[in-house]
């Protein structure tokens, strides 16, 4: 081996980088996956060469590979004429246009020569090239990397970009020592992730150099090829993508792009992987309903199996289950106040079952209780989850937990056992059967006996042998919370009781009160249980009336008294207590930590009293509401708050945030906008105005590790990455929660902006098909998708319709035969998208750059077009290829924002 391979080899084994992957490895435990004896099993590059030998791309000699022998430039030729999916069009008998410098191996002959002719290669260059090597064969020469970087870049398509940066410079250290020629190239590989450095320690410096001249090998070179088909779309013989919607020991089912399903055989030899790891992983690794490339063999069994995007491809819908149609495999769910159709494949029943797992059959499926369906991307059903524990049965225990807010109920049976019921909130609660209770008045340790209907306790007995719960008014005197108990007054006479481990407080017009909130003096109602104890302390003498944005007038420590002014001047005298509570933007502080804050004059804070006892000071620096008046000539900004009440809020020159907007100040803030306001540290002026605006992006990427998305404008080329906070909420489109992972690159979403941050995402369903009818009354469109369902869409009576994205009149242009796409635009509008209908005869496809060019009618019309990736071929029902389409065939296509999605033959 020549030493400077070795050299450059040991260089990449420490740098990691994309030219070599990793070094060998001692897995001896299976089989290698690849077709040659000389790729063990462990080998750094044994995912590429199985991939690209199963592809067709890679071809050995005797039954080996050579993965350590450099590439030679005629070899990394054919690989790549193969990778671009062209050697059909190799042609022996074609007039050779090789230049006699181009000495190349006779066999490689006709290879090279469509090299010249697609312009994979160029004669100049080349002849050039030989000509600086006396004495050496071109074609059997190893390719270095900098020349490797050129051919690369042209397989991908790339060419007019290195033209374009032919005068940039690399970030290399060594950048002086790339050919000048070349030097473009390399910078377009590495912008495109095709190849990178290689980083070493040079007299404990750390540098990066490119080695232009070092030279590739044969399983560099695989690696290489392998990680750019990402660049590039061709349909290589025995490969298909899809959904995995099936695993098992011998198969795997897969949803293809046009909805059609295949099984898959598998055998102990398929090899599995993840898109970007190397190292093999195990059948169960696969994820259900992830994206998958299979690769199968001549047998037609999968050698090769990638996940390429382990989200679940599906989506969830909520809803109320008010129909099932088994005639037509259907199920109909009320979400809101519309009905909504889903359908399943007959030969794959949905998995349905209950809150608690239990399989329930379509024959016992109950009606009219709230359901979680699991659809594909078609929106064929492949599971449901009905919402509710499905159990119809009678019962008798004790009471292990009762939670009367959530109608949560716990019950243990004679054995111990413990169960948990949601309670229907019209149950009724009866003492011995006779004596009506309230949710209060059922306690934990009550013997009761109970019926359960469809998963719900529907009435409840409860049993005791003494008098039922009695309560008993008094005037506080004091809690005493060391024998947890409750002293106060009745009739002139001190009475004491003792309290539940769980008491509860209520004041009027206090949030979420405690015993620390209960003053010396107040008219209480007790509420005891059967062994008397208070489960409630109602305050019946006070409620409590809160001042939003009170301004400090003073605080005088030794009377303990707090002056404040409401927003219209009227001054409070507060008197500070032991039960007095104090926060900090929500957050609970002493008395003494409170007093630098409550003590600055001007400064602004909410505070809640009752008489002249303040019940609780709320130190404030947020405040979100509409806007109601933006007075620019006493800069003063009105808030109606989302907490209630309103306040007016003065202002100087805060920060303003309007998504989409640069240089934005107060006057660019109009009534009825609704803000968030930041106040300064004094509280007493606007900081910053927050507006909230939403927004329609398409998402580029996410990393659910670092809580990362990337997002763009729909046609944009700017990406823009935010760090979501552990509090944003990511939901479907129909509301249902869902992980940041779920949102698949290239989808539609909605975000709510304040100011330039995101504070929450809307996922757009995206639906289309052929127009069966349009009912604008009702607004609503009966469509036929892609699996022939017809369904009916409700659009609203305004939708945004358009085409070529121009707007459009309204749903009156929309005639029957029409393909359109259903969205909805950052405001929840529907969006209607017409399809462009051309009529045109077929010319041909470009395999790398995936135009399609037609034939021209007259002078001037447009003859290519962009196709998308999941473009319907077909001809009448049939799916067919599109490699199937030949030069002259009439054909008819659907254009919907520049890109070809359907073409009928």
């Amino acid at each position: 081996m020549n030493p400077n391979v070795k050299k450059w080899v040991s260089s990449v084994v420490i740098a990691s980088v994309v030219w070599s992957g990793a070094t060998w490895t001692t897995q001896t435990a299976s089989a290698a996956a690849t077709p040659f004896s000389d790729v063990v099993a462990g080998h750094w590059a044994e995912k590429h060469i199985a991939k690209l030998a199963l592809q067709g791309i890679l071809k050995g000699s005797n039954g080996k590979f050579n993965p350590n022998n450099s590439v030679s430039r005629q070899e990394a030729v054919i690989i790549a004429l193969r990778f671009m999916g062209l050697e059909d069009e190799v042609d022996s008998s074609a007039a050779t246009v090789i230049p006699a410098a181009l000495n190349v191996k006779t066999d490689y002959t006709k290879y090279i020569n469509l090299a010249l002719q697609k312009k994979l290669l160029l004669i100049g260059e080349e002849t050039a090239l030989a000509k600086s090597e006396p004495g050496k064969s071109w074609g059997a020469s190893p390719a270095t990397r900098e020349w490797m970087a050129k051919l690369l870049v042209r397989a991908i398509g790339k060419d007019a970009d290195a033209v374009a940066a032919a005068d940039q410079v690399t970030s290399f250290a060594d950048d002086s020592k790339i050919d000048a020629k070349l030097k473009a190239y390399v910078k377009v590989a590495v912008d495109n992730g095709l190849v990178n450095g290689v980083t070493t320690t040079v007299k404990g410096a750390t540098v990066t150099e490119f080695k232009p001249v070092d030279l590739v090998t044969r399983a560099t070179a695989s690696t290489l090829f392998s990680r750019a088909e990402s660049k590039i779309s061709v349909p290589y013989n025995g490969q298909v993508e899809g959904v995995l919607l099936n695993i098992t020991a011998d198969k795997l089912t897969l949803l293809h792009p046009d909805g059609s399903t295949r099984d898959y055989p598998i055998t102990d030899n398929t090899a599995y992987y993840r898109k970007d790891v190397d190292t093999p992983i195990t059948l169960g690794a696969l994820r259900l309903y992830g994206k998958a490339l299979l690769i199968t063999g001549s047998d037609g069994k999968v050698g090769y199996a990638e996940m390429t995007d382990e989200t679940p491809q599906v989506k969830t819908v909520e809803g109320k289950l008010t129909l099932y149609t088994p005639p037509k495999y259907q199920f109909a769910l009320l979400i809101g106040d519309e009905y909504k159709y889903y359908t399943y494949d007959p030969s794959r029943v949905p998995t349905i079952t209950d809150a608690a797992g239990q399989p329930i059959s379509l024959a016992n499926l109950p009606l009219n209780v709230d359901v979680k369906l699991t659809v594909r991307a078609d929106d064929k059903v492949v599971a449901l989850t009905v919402k509710q524990t499905i159990i119809n049965k009678t019962g008798s225990g004790t009471v292990s937990a009762w939670n009367p807010q959530a109608l949560s109920l716990e019950v243990k049976d004679a054995t111990g056992k413990a169960e948990t019921f949601p309670v229907a909130s019209n149950a009724p609660i009866k003492l011995n059967g006779t004596v009506n209770l309230s949710v209060d008045q059922l306690l934990v340790s009550d013997t009761i006996s109970y019926e359960v209907k469809n998963g719900n306790v529907t009435s409840i007995i409860v049993v005791r042998a003494d008098k039922p719960i009695t309560s008993v008014s008094g005037t506080l005197a004091t809690i005493n919370k060391t024998d947890n108990s409750i002293q106060y007054t009745a009739e002139s006479k001190l009475e004491a009781e003792y309290l539940s481990e769980n008491v509860a407080v209520k004041i009027q017009g206090f949030v979420d009160p405690t015993l620390d909130d209960l003053v010396k003096g107040d008219a209480v109602m007790l509420t005891l249980d059967n062994n008397r104890k208070v489960t409630l302390i109602t305050v019946t003498n006070r409620s409590v009336t809160t001042l939003v944005g009170a301004t400090i007038g003073s605080y005088v420590a030794s009377e303990k008294t707090l002056i404040v002014y409401d927003t219209a001047g009227v001054k409070y005298n507060l008197d500070i207590n032991a039960g007095t509570r104090f926060d900090l933007n929500g957050t609970k502080v002493t008395l003494e930590a409170a007093i630098p804050y409550i003590s600055v004059k001007g400064k602004r804070l909410t505070v809640g009293f009752s008489g002249t006892n303040a019940i609780y000071v709320s130190v404030v620096s947020k405040y979100t509401g509409t806007v109601t008046e933006n007075n620019a000539v006493t800069k003063t900004l009105k808030l109606a708050l989302e907490t209630g009440g309103s306040i007016s809020f003065p202002y100087t020159s805060p920060l303003v945030e309007i998504y989409g907007m640069n240089s934005e100040t107060t006057a660019d803030v109009k009534a009825g906008d609704r803000v968030t306001i930041l106040m300064n540290a004094m509280q007493d002026q606007v900081g910053s105005v927050l507006v909230y605006k939403n927004a329609q992006f398409e998402v580029v990427s996410t990393d659910s590790t670092l809580k990362k998305i990337t997002l763009k404008i729909p046609g944009s080329t700017t990406n823009e990455t935010y760090t979501l906070n552990s509090d944003f909420t990511i939901q479907d489109d129909s509301g249902t929660a869902i992980t940041l992972g779920s949102l698949a690159a290239g989808s539609l979403v909605n975000v709510k902006m304040q100011g330039n941050t995101p504070v929450a995402i809307r996922a757009v369903a995206v639906v289309s098909g052929k127009v069966v009818s349009v009912n604008s009354s009702l607004g609503s469109i009966t469509y036929t998708s892609s699996t022939g369902e017809a369904v009916t869409k409700t659009v609203g009576a305004s939708p945004l319709v358009k085409r070529d994205n121009v707007t459009l009149a309204s749903m009156a242009v929309i005639q029957p035969g029409d393909l359109i796409e259903i969205s909805k635009d950052e405001n929840d509008r529907a969006v209607i998208e017409l399809a462009t209908v051309v009529n045109r005869t077929f010319w041909k496809v470009d395999a790398i750059t995936k135009v399609f060019y037609v034939k021209n009618v007259t002078m001037g019309d447009k003859n290519y077009f962009t196709i998308s990736p999941t473009a319907y071929v077909h001809q009448g029902a049939t799916t067919i290829s599109i490699t199937a389409l030949k030069d002259g065939d009439a054909i008819t296509l659907y254009v919907l924002r520049g890109k070809v999605v359907e073409i009928a033959k």
